[in-house]
C-alpha cells in the first residue's frame, strides 16, 4: 500500500514499496561488502595475531619511538593520543610522553601475523637503535611471547638501557680564514652542545648545517669531515668537525632547459642568477621558487654544475612544462565565508551565517596569449541556505562568476600583475535579508620578497553594489565605490596549513574616493599579528591581536528623509560606509560566542540584520591539543569589540570561552566550536553597546553563547 508523505516546503509525494525494497537491498549490499571487507582482512589458518607488543626498560626513551622501528606491530586501533606526534623511524622527538587511550579496531585495518624470524630480527634493530641514541651498552635481553589463546600473541621486549653517552666537548676547526660572522653561526648551527647526549640523528643534523651555511657564505666546494671519539665505558665523546671550505665561488653561467616555446628570458629573469654574483644555496632555492611561481611548469630543477678546478659554477635549469589548458567540473560547498574546493580550503576572513552547495566550472589557460599569463574562468551556480551549518531551510538561488588574469614578469621580472573581475548575485551574506548584485574589479601588481616569506601587493579596485528589487525589496539604494588596497603579509610560520611555531603579521590600507570616483570617501586600516608556541605533549598554544579603524569623510548619497527611512538603514550606510568594507566581528572566524556580524553594535530590524562599526578589536587564545593523527581538541578563549562610536571600547570585552573538536581532512580541518559567553564577562561596566532587537544567543537554550560549524581553523 502506498504511503503518502510531504518534502518540507515542497508537495505531496507518494513512495511505493518497491522504493522502499531498493533502499533496504543497497542498505543490505552495503552490509555486505563491509562485511567482506573485514573478512579480506583475517589472517591464514595457524596463524596467531600480535596483539601487543610492549617495551619493558624504556625509560630514557620513549617506547614509542622504538616501536616505530620495528615491524612487529599489533593492528592498529582507533583511540586519542595526548603527546608529541611521531613521524617516523629514526627521527625526533626520541623522548617524547604521550599519554594513548586505545578504544577498538576497524574492520578494515590489517591483522598483524606473529613471525618469530621478522621479531628475532626486530631485536637486533631495538639494539641498533640505542646505539644510534647513545646507549652503547643497551643490551635487549629477550622477548617473552604469551599465547592467551591459539590466535593471539602478546610480546614483551626487555631492555636494559644502561649509561648514556655524553659529550664533552665539540670542536669546529678549520674556520679561521672565514668570516667572523660565518665563524659565529657555524658554532650556532650545532645541534650537539657539551653536556648533551651524543645521538647520531643530532650529528648527522649537526654536519648538514654546517655544509648549508658555507653553500650560503659562497663555498661551493666546501667539505665538512666529522669526527667522533668515543669512550663507551666511561661513557663519554668529543667530537670535531673539520671544515674545508675552498675557494669563495661565483656564479657563471645559466642554462635552461626544457622550456619549448615558452620564453626562457622570463626563466632568467624570474631566476635572477647572474655571472659573477655569489655563489649561495639559498639563491638557487628562491630561483626554484620564483620559476615556479610564473605558473605554467609542472617540474623545476636548479642545480649548480661543480667544477672541482673553478672557482665558478655554472647552474642548470630543468622545467617540465605542464598542461597548457585545463577543463574541471565538480561540486563545492561555502560555510559561512569558507570556501571549500578541491585546492582546499579558502576564506574570505568575514563570517557569514549563511552556507551553500554549488556546481563548479572551470576553464584555465597557462599560456594565454603567450608570455606565461594565467586566464581562468569559474562559474558557480549555488543554491544558498540562509542558516547556519548545517541547518536547512529554503534555499535561495545565487551565482558568481569570476575572471582571473595573471601575467608574470610585468615591467620587472618577479612582479606579476593580477587582474580580477568577479560577479556576485544572491541574498545579502551579512543578514540583511534582501537579494543583492554586486560587481567588483580589480587591477595591480604583486611581489614577493625574502624567499618568498614576505609578499606586497596594491590594487586599484571598483565595486558596484545593486539591490534586485524584483525579486525582494531591499533596504539600501545602490552605489559605488573605487579605491586602492595597499596589503603586506609577511608568513614566518612553519606550516601555513598546520603551524606548530612561528608568526604570522598582515596589514591592510584601503582608501575610498578622495581623487578617485565613487559614493564614498574613507579611510580603513586592518593590522593583524598571529603567534603559535609549541608546547610539551605536542599541545601548540596559539595567539591572534587584530584591530580595524575605519573613518567615512564623505558620501555622494542622498541625506535620507523620515518616510524615506523609517528603519534608519540609509543613515547608517552614510555613516559607517559600504557593506563590504565595514568592521565586524561575531562567528566562527572572531569572537565564538555570538552568531556572525553581531558582536557589538548591531541592530536588528523588520527582520534584517544591520551590522558593522568603524572601529574594531579582536584577541584570541587557543590551546590545539592533539589526540589522534586526525582529531584534536582546542580550548579556547576570544574576546573583542565592534563599534560604531568612533572610539575602541576596552571595556566591552564580550569574551567567550569554550571547547573546540578538529577533524583533519585534506582541505582542512572540519571544526565544531562551542563558545559561551558569561554575562560578566562581556562588559565592564555599564553597557552602551547598541543592540536593538537582538538578544544574547544561547547553546541549546542552556547557556548563552554559540555553536560554530565549519571547515578551517579560526586563524
Amino acid at each position: 500500500m502506498a504511503r503518502p508523505f510531504r518534502v518540507p516546503g515542497g508537495p505531496l509525494v507518494t513512495r511505493t514499496p518497491r522504493a522502499a525494497e531498493r533502499w533496504l537491498r543497497t542498505i543490505g549490499a552495503l552490509c555486505l561488502w563491509l562485511l567482506q571487507l573485514g573478512c579480506a582482512k583475517t589472517l591464514p589458518p595457524n596463524t596467531a595475531e600480535v596483539t601487543r607488543v610492549r617495551i619493558a626498560g624504556a625509560d630514557a626513551i620513549s617506547p614509542r619511538s622504538i616501536q616505530q622501528c620495528i615491524a612487529t606491530r599489533p593492528r592498529e586501533r582507533f583511540g586519542f593520543m595526548l603527546g608529541d606526534t611521531l613521524t617516523g623511524c629514526g627521527t625526533p622527538p626520541f623522548q617524547s610522553k604521550r599519554f594513548v587511550v586505545s578504544l577498538w579496531t576497524w574492520p578494515w585495518t590489517a591483522r598483524s601475523p606473529y613471525d618469530p624470524a621478522v621479531l628475532e630480527r626486530d631485536l637486533e634493530r631495538v639494539t641498533r637503535f640505542y646505539r644510534a641514541r647513545g646507549f652503547y651498552q643497551a643490551q635487549v635481553n629477550d622477548a617473552e611471547v604469551e599465547k592467551p589463546d591459539e590466535r593471539s600473541v602478546a610480546i614483551t621486549i626487555k631492555v636494559q638501557e644502561g649509561e648514556p653517552v655524553l659529550v664533552r666537548d665539540v670542536q669546529v676547526t678549520g674556520t679561521d680564514d672565514l668570516a667572523s660572522e660565518v665563524q659565529q653561526a657555524l658554532h650556532e648551527a650545532l645541534s650537539l652542545r657539551s653536556g648533551d647526549r651524543f645521538d647520531e640523528y643530532f650529528y648527522d643534523e649537526s654536519k648538514a648545517a654546517l655544509q648549508r651555511i658555507l653553500g650560503n657564505a659562497g663555498h661551493a666546494h666546501a667539505q665538512v669531515h666529522g669526527q667522533v671519539q668515543l669512550h663507551s665505558e666511561e661513557h663519554w665523546a668529543d667530537i670535531w668537525f673539520q671544515v674545508a671550505p675552498g675557494p669563495a665561488c661565483h656564479f657563471g653561467h645559466v642554462y635552461v632547459e626544457g622550456h619549448k616555446d615558452l620564453p626562457v628570458t622570463a626563466v632568467r629573469g624570474a631566476a635572477r642568477i647572474s655571472a659573477g654574483d655569489r655563489y649561495s644555496l639559498s639563491a638557487l632555492t628562491d630561483a626554484r621558487r620564483a620559476i615556479y611561481a610564473l605558473g605554467p611548469f609542472a617540474s623545476v630543477d636548479v642545480e649548480p654544475l661543480l667544477d672541482p678546478d673553478s672557482d665558478q659554477v655554472d647552474v642548470r635549469i630543468k622545467l617540465v612544462p605542464g598542461r597548457r589548458t585545463r577543463l574541471a567540473f565538480g561540486i563545492g560547498m561555502e560555510v559561512g565565508g569558507n570556501l571549500v574546493q578541491g585546492q582546499g580550503v579558502q576564506t574570505t576572513g568575514d563570517s557569514f551565517a549563511q552556507w551553500d552547495m554549488h556546481l563548479v566550472g572551470r576553464f584555465e589557460h597557462r599560456n594565454f596569449l603567450g608570455g606565461m599569463r594565467r586566464l581562468r574562468i569559474e562559474e558557480r551556480p549555488r543554491l544558498i541556505f540562509d542558516d547556519p551549518f548545517p541547518r536547512t531551510g529554503r534555499p535561495n538561488p545565487g551565482n558568481t562568476l569570476s575572471v582571473d588574469f595573471r601575467q608574470p614578469a610585468f615591467f620587472e621580472a618577479r612582479t606579476a600583475l593580477l587582474a580580477t573581475l568577479r560577479w556576485e548575485l544572491g541574498p545579502d551574506p551579512y543578514g540583511g535579508s534582501f537579494y543583492r548584485s554586486q560587481l567588483t574589479a580589480t587591477v595591480g601588481p604583486e611581489r614577493h620578497f625574502l624567499g618568498g616569506i614576505l609578499r606586497l601587493a596594491t590594487t586599484l579596485n571598483g565595486h558596484h553594489f545593486q539591490e534586485i528589487a524584483a525579486i525582494e525589496d531591499g533596504p539600501y539604494p545602490n552605489y559605488d565605490v573605487v579605491y586602492f588596497n595597499h596589503t603586506a603579509r609577511l608568513e614566518l610560520r612553519d606550516d601555513a596549513r598546520r603551524p606548530t611555531r612561528g608568526a604570522y603579521f598582515s596589514a591592510s590600507l584601503i582608501h575610498a574616493g578622495y581623487l578617485l570616483p565613487g559614493d564614498f570617501d574613507y579611510i580603513r586600516i586592518t593590522p593583524e599579528a598571529r603567534g603559535y608556541l609549541p608546547l610539551p605533549l605536542g599541545i601548540i598554544l596559539a595567539g591572534r591581536l587584530g584591530l580595524g579603524w575605519m573613518e567615512v569623510t564623505h558620501t555622494e548619497l542622498a541625506a535620507p528623509t523620515a518616510d524615506g527611512d523609517p528603519y534608519g538603514f540609509l543613515d547608517r550606510l552614510r555613516r559607517f560606509g559600504p557593506l563590504q568594507h565595514r568592521l565586524r566581528g561575531g562567528g566562527h572566524n572572531s569572537v565564538r560566542g555570538y552568531r556572525p556580524n553581531t558582536l557589538g553594535d548591531a541592530v536588528l530590524v523588520d527582520g534584517r540584520l544591520d551590522s558593522g562599526g568603524t572601529r574594531q578589536w579582536l584577541a584570541s587564545l587557543e590551546l590545539r591539543v592533539p589526540l589522534t593523527s586526525s582529531f584534536s581538541t582546542v580550548l579556547f578563549a576570544d574576546a573583542g569589540d565592534v563599534s560604531q562610536a568612533r572610539r575602541f571600547r576596552w571595556d566591552h570585552p564580550q569574551t567567550t570561552v569554550g571547547l573546540g573538536l578538529r577533524y583533519h581532512t585534506l582541505v582542512g580541518p572540519i571544526r565544531l566550536d562551542l563558545g559561551f559567553a558569561p554575562p560578566a564577562l562581556q562588559t565592564l561596566g555599564s553597557d552602551q553597546r547598541l543592540r536593538d532587537g537582538l538578544s544574547q544567543s544561547s547553546i541549546l537554550g542552556l547557556a548563552p553563547g554559540a555553536i560554530q560549524f565549519t571547515v578551517g581553523e579560526a586563524f
